[in-house]
């Protein structure tokens, strides 16, 4: 592009402000992966009829004469067979195009001159003609110069779309549940059978006709897009969310899940996701207030446990720890009522009418932006501000959208619809908002609750509890388990209840607690996100290494994408020094970030890479990068792989030089 720039006499700074990207092509999950021609083409009241037994997969078959297997042999062809092994994130080499390269880069030097007045006065006939036949000759030259690639995709050779369409008739491939590139296989009529039992539980309605008649989901959809809300925020695709599973493996059994994508309600979700983290915001503004408020009378604590990633975690450790808990609250969003005092809704209601008098004392009110890129993005402003493409919202707006969503969560299995009761939709974008912000609004009535009750003394209990989603942890605070006892009565005059118990259930993930007969607790070693804290000294001194549940799977994990994939391998590099800078986070040793460097090395190594060349791409990343604020120093690691890693005479070749790289 600077050089068709030059030659119509023009500066190739006129591109410096203009972004140039690209697409990768496809996954193979796109392939095998069909999750709606299992989940919704099919007839609910026709009998389900397993023709496991009919074919040759007798030593895939379960107790119960299914198939359910991570073995991609069961595909019965080489081609499929090869391709899948390297993971669902794999991308299979295509051949070159050249009169599709030629095309697409001639359609950006069109656009640049569209933007740019000057090319485009400039770009008179004669010197169009001249850009084009330069393109032409420059990508030629190029497609000359690039190493071997293949004739064909192999994915659209005729024996493996012959295969592939056998194999979507009986069976439903996905990825396992935590191994999300790892290849399942599940017999696609028991997966049917265990969905229509999943609807019928209680958690799920039927949705029927005043005639009693179960409604088709065209005739949902219709009675939805007649609603205000969807009026206001018209959907693209008037499709009905559908239930879909993901097999756990390691524990046999289906993970259900909602697939909202591209659904009657994905522009109105999204809406509400960029609005709920406008109030999430604001809330912690709210937690912050109390935070000084409370450290004034003596109780300083932590009063909004949401934690957004590791990293924050681990920045927030505190430098000395004597006891740790750390607990899961288990089917966190099946378990979340919708309706009732502790209800989602009111939980949501509650909230939005203590964020916005917050930040209406501030001057500010929350306004709904949309970026140049499309995107919507809710931002605190003064109230006096205005724009175009800026949307005032209301407390009452905000509400009635919330109750809208929830009240209307309808699922679709093949041609029937239902509506969950009780729960929330695990697929909607504003899912995981849901469930962040129900948790804060009885953490945050727990701590205000202390304060009022002048219980400062367990207030200072909380400094150092956060809590991931459903994931929760607290730090030097022995009489945890009393507050996280069901058997407490939960009433305003009672300090030691924090969750609604009735609804959601604790399980503890501590590796060997011990509870002292006055329900003190001391456990030595836990596990929270992906960090291990060992405590190892009486004074509170701790280890941190990186806790990585996957490795505990009872089958081999596919994990990062192959060299072989049709990716440009210098993406390749960035993934790993990613992981690599990410250890000194996680990992307060220098001997224990070695250890996992070096594991990382192995898995790369499996997935193609070469690893001299892997290990020479992390000690120059670790040269040139400066870390702020680090658990590991990043100098005292290098010291050790100095030593460890002696490069032969032999020099490999690099990272991005082999013959097959993209």
């Amino acid at each position: 592009m600077r050089e068709c720039l030059e030659m119509i006499g023009l500066d190739a700074e006129l591109l410096d402000p203009i972004v140039f990207g690209w697409r990768y092509e496809p996954q193979i999950k796109h392939d095998f992966y069909k999750p709606k021609e299992v989940f919704c083409n099919w007839d609910t009241h026709a009998p389900l009829v397993c023709e496991c037994k009919r074919w040759p997969w007798v030593t895939y078959l379960d107790e119960t004469g299914h198939v359910r297997t991570l073995d991609p042999k069961i595909l019965g062809s080489r081609i499929l067979t090869t391709v899948i092994e390297k993971g669902l994130n794999h991308i299979t080499p295509k051949p070159l195009q050249t009169a599709k390269i030629i095309a697409e880069v001639c359609e950006a030097w069109d656009r640049i001159a569209s933007m740019i007045p000057d090319v485009y006065i400039r770009n008179w006939p004669s010197n169009e003609a001249a850009v084009k036949q330069h393109i032409n000759y420059r990508v030629r030259m190029a497609v000359q110069n690039c190493q071997t690639t293949p004739m064909i995709d192999v994915m659209t050779t005729p024996e493996a779309k012959r295969q592939l369409e056998w194999v979507h008739k009986h069976l439903y491939i996905s990825g396992a549940d935590k191994a999300a590139n790892t290849p399942t296989f599940f017999c696609k009529t028991l997966a049917r059978e265990q969905a229509l039992a999943q609807m019928n539980s209680d958690d799920f309605s039927l949705v029927v006709s005043d005639n009693n008649v179960p409604e088709t989901p065209e005739q949902v959809v219709k009675q939805l897009l007649g609603e205000p809300p969807l009026q206001e925020f018209p959907p693209l695709r008037p499709d009905l969310p559908y239930l879909m599973g993901i097999y756990k493996a390691h524990k046999n059994k289906m993970r259900w899940l909602t697939n909202a994508d591209g659904c009657v309600f994905s522009e109105i979700t999204i809406c509400l996701t960029a609005i709920l983290k406008g109030i999430q915001e604001a809330l912690q503004n709210v937690a912050d207030d109390f935070y000084a408020r409370a450290k004034f009378f003596g109780g300083k604590t932590n009063a909004c446990w949401i934690l957004g990633s590791t990293q924050e975690f681990a920045i927030n450790l505190p430098d000395k720890i004597t006891t740790i808990y750390t607990g899961d609250i288990t089917k966190c969003y099946e378990a979340i009522p919708l309706e009732g005092d502790q209800g989602l809704t009111t939980a949501m209601t509650n909230l939005v009418n203590l964020a916005f008098p917050h930040q209406n004392h501030l001057h500010k009110d929350l306004f709904l932006i949309q970026k140049k890129n499309g995107e919507l993005e809710a931002e605190w402003k003064p109230l006096r501000h205005s724009s175009v493409k800026a949307t005032r919202m209301d407390p009452t707006k905000v509400i009635e959208l919330n109750h809208f969503i929830i009240r209307n969560t309808y699922v679709r299995l093949g041609d029937r619809v239902w509506r969950q009761v009780r729960g929330i939709p695990m697929g909607f974008s504003c899912s995981p908002l849901w469930c962040n912000l129900y948790l804060f609004y009885f953490e945050y009535n727990f701590i205000t609750r202390l304060a009022r009750l002048g219980r400062y003394d367990l207030l200072r209990l909380f400094e150092h509890t956060f809590r991931y989603m459903d994931d929760l942890v607290s730090m030097n605070n022995p009489m945890i388990l009393r507050f996280l006892d069901p058997d407490q009565v939960e009433s305003e005059g009672n300090p030691f209840w924090i969750y609604p118990l009735r609804f959601l259930a604790m399980q503890n993930e501590m590796d060997n607690p011990f509870v002292n007969t006055d329900g003190s607790l001391v456990n030595l070693s836990a596990h929270f996100l992906s960090l291990q804290i060992q405590i190892i000294r009486v004074d509170g001194t701790f280890l941190t290494t990186k806790y990585d549940k996957r490795r505990s799977l009872p089958f081999k994990v596919s994990l990062y994408i192959h060299r072989d994939s049709n990716r440009p391998v210098a993406n390749s590099s960035k993934v790993i020094l990613g992981q690599v800078f990410a250890l000194f986070y996680l990992i307060n040793t220098a001997g224990g970030v070695v250890l996992e460097i070096d594991n990382l090395v192995e898995c790369f190594v499996e997935k193609g890479f070469h690893r001299y060349a892997l290990r020479r791409l992390i000690l120059s990343g670790l040269d040139r990068i400066i870390l702020t604020s680090p658990l590991t120093p990043v100098q005292a690691v290098l010291e050790i792989f100095f030593d460890i890693w002696r490069e032969p005479a032999n020099r490999p070749p690099q990272l991005d030089d082999s013959a097959n790289s993209s």
